[in-house]
């Protein structure tokens, strides 16, 4: 059945149904952005961390196990 007025604002229930389902894979989309940007930031401190240790026990290294006449 075709709308007797295309000009009002009138939405049909598919349209509705539509821009739900869009919202919620707009939203899902938005969930595994961050959560993916969360793993990368723990990642990155993960690294950090390990070059800071690895510098620190390089350091610690040369100033204990040097033989200082």
């Amino acid at each position: 059945m075709m709308n007797p007025n295309p000009g009002s604002s009138v939405r049909r229930p598919n349209d509705a149904a539509h821009g739900v389902e869009s919202l919620l894979w707009l939203a899902a989309g938005a969930a595994w952005a961050i959560v993916a940007l969360k793993a990368w930031s723990q990642t990155k401190k993960l690294e950090a961390r390990r070059r800071t240790f690895h510098v620190s026990e390089r350091l610690l290294r040369q100033v204990f196990h040097e033989k200082h006449p």
